[in-house]
Order: structure tokens, then sequence, then C-alpha cells
């Protein structure tokens, strides 16, 4: 339970925490009301007005690191970071393939194709352009993207709502022609919902898994892979991707997004506004490079088998980010125990 009022006090002030753990009986939730430690934690967190203006607040005893990692560090930009496409529908559902009449087997391709349907939809080479590889968690893991997609993407943008604008494309529109009756994207009937700026699917990135179990999940990239929003693409040319690959992955940034991200119980939820909070080191290509080094080791081990042991690399890349964060020996234990 949390109360706020509106008030003109100083910038420094406390505010009263408490906290019980799980399990806890009657006995401790009395102790908690009256302020005794016992299975739960008391204290008073304290609160600085201008300091957190339209920041997050971690009711922590860690302060002190968190401003230390935040030192003269730099953030990623809104036109550095973008959510991955948002579908008006990828593959038919049970409710849709009940409107349908059930004409068409759940799973049926409809903005998404498997090989099979793409094939047998006889494109023609311009039609082909509009055709792109979508990648799924099936292939983008932790470091490393599986360079071969399962499945394709009908890639189309607002200016497909016209359906004029699908003349140079029958096969194309002959397909989605089926499934009018269920697409409810913004664009319907032919554009996506949010195809997003096409650069963030293309070339060099990082791709980073929004909602992860035990540790966030940054990707490297390095060919065409369009994405939903299931996932949020980054490129931006102030770093090498690689190392950015890196220091995305460390202990060091796991700590912060823990204690100063989203989290859903044990559970990351690494939303655009998380990802854009996250203090990075801008330094010169030089200063990168040892971890831009360990970061290709793991990529070749990864390569060769996706089961491939990297735990030594991964260490090594979470020393050197303790470094370029400047970090104490007693810092670096309390980010390693948490």
């Amino acid at each position: 339970i949390m109360l706020f009022e509106t008030s003109k006090n100083a910038d420094n002030y406390g505010i009263d925490y408490r906290i019980i753990t799980e399990r806890a009986n009657k006995e401790d939730m009395l102790a908690l009301l009256n302020k005794q430690i016992c299975r739960n934690t008391y204290r008073t967190q304290m609160f600085n007005r201008t300091k957190f203006a339209n920041k997050p607040f971690t009711f922590s005893e860690n302060e002190q690191i968190f401003d230390k990692i935040a030192a003269n560090k730099v953030y990623l930009q809104n036109d550095e970071v973008a959510q991955g496409i948002v579908f008006p529908q990828d593959f038919l559902d049970k409710k849709c393939a009940a409107k349908l009449g059930n004409r068409f087997p759940i799973g049926s391709g409809i903005f998404g194709l498997s090989h099979d349907e793409k094939d047998k939809l006889n494109l023609s080479d311009n039609e082909e352009s509009l055709i792109k590889p979508y990648f799924t968690t099936e292939q983008i893991r932790r470091y490393y993207t599986i360079p071969s997609n399962l499945k394709w993407l009908i890639y189309t943008d607002s200016s497909f709502k016209m359906a004029s604008c699908m003349d140079n494309y029958p096969h194309i529109k002959a397909h989605l022609d089926q499934f009018v009756d269920i697409i409810t994207s913004d664009n319907k009937p032919y554009g996506l919902h949010r195809c997003r700026k096409e650069k963030f699917f293309r070339g060099e990135k990082v791709i980073s898994l929004r909602k992860c179990v035990e540790r966030p999940c940054f990707s490297y990239s390095d060919f065409d892979c369009y994405v939903t929003q299931t996932f949020f693409s980054i490129k931006a040319s102030r770093w090498n991707m690689k190392f950015l690959t890196g220091i995305l992955n460390s202990k060091l940034i796991a700590f912060w997004l823990r204690h100063k991200g989203k989290m859903q119980g044990s559970n990351y939820q690494v939303d655009k506004e998380p990802l854009q909070g996250i203090p990075l080191p801008l330094i010169d290509l030089y200063l990168q490079q040892p971890i831009i080094d360990l970061v290709d080791t793991i990529l070749a081990k990864k390569k060769k088998s996706l089961e491939a042991d990297t735990a030594a690399e991964e260490k090594a890349i979470d020393q050197l980010v303790y470094q370029l964060y400047a970090l104490t020996e007693d810092e670096i234990q309390l980010i390693e125990n948490s």
C-alpha cells in the first residue's frame, strides 16, 4: 500500500518502507506493523525529489552503487530503439478459424507464411520484394541469432490501405483476400498494423527479447531479421554492435535492470523505457575491442554448436564491464552475489 500527497517539502525526505517475506505468518505481519524486523524488512528510504523526477524510484539499500553505475554515462535514444512489428494476424488462430467457417486449418499463414505456403503462392519477382525473413524465439538466442529463418512475412506498410496498391501484387492480394473478414489492422485490408521503420530489421543490430526468464537476453544479428513486438531492435552508430551485445548481456546490466527496470515477479520485462534507462559507457573503438573480441569468440562457438560452453568468455566480459564502470571489489561482489 503506497500513500502519496502533493506537498512542497524539501527535496530530501523519508519514505516508510516495509515488506514482508513469502510464507509469513500472523506474528510476522504484526511485527511488520510494529516496525519490528522479523521475517520482513523495515527501513526509512530516503527520497530526493529532484534526483528522481521522471525516473524509476527503487526501494533499495544500494542507491550509491546505482549512482556510480550511472555516472558519466549515456543512454539509448528514441531513434536507436524500436519495438518489433505488430501484426493484425500472422497465423490463423482457433477463434478466427471459426469466424471463417473453419475453411482453413488452424495455424494457416495470413501475414506470416511457412516455406511451403510461400512457395505455393507462385510469387513474381516483384511480389518477392514484399516477402521478408521472419524470425522468432526459435532462432533468436542470447548472444547468437541462428541465420536460417523458418517463416516469412508479408511486409506491407500503411500505403497498402488502398486496395489499388495491390494491383502489382495479384498473388499476395488473392491470398490476403481470403482472410479479409478477420484482419483487424488499422491499415487493413493489406497493411500491417505497425510495420515500424524497416532500417531496424536490416543489417547489423542487437535484438532484445522483451520478456526474459532468469536473465536478460540480447542477441547479435548482422543480416536481415524481421521480428514481432516480442522483441526490440537496437541500431546505434555510437557503439560497435558486438560491444553493445556484450555490455547488455553482462551481469552488471542484469543487476541494473532487476532493480531499476521492470520486473514481473522474477522475470525481466525489458520494454523500451527500461532499455532507454540503461546507463552505457561511450568510449573509443579501441577500448571497445577487448569485449568485441570476446563476443566474436562466443558467436563462433555458438555457430558451431548452440550448446557450446561460453561461460569463460561471458565471465571475462563481466570483469571488463566492471572495469568500465569503475566498480570496487565489494561492489562487484554485491552484483555477483545478488
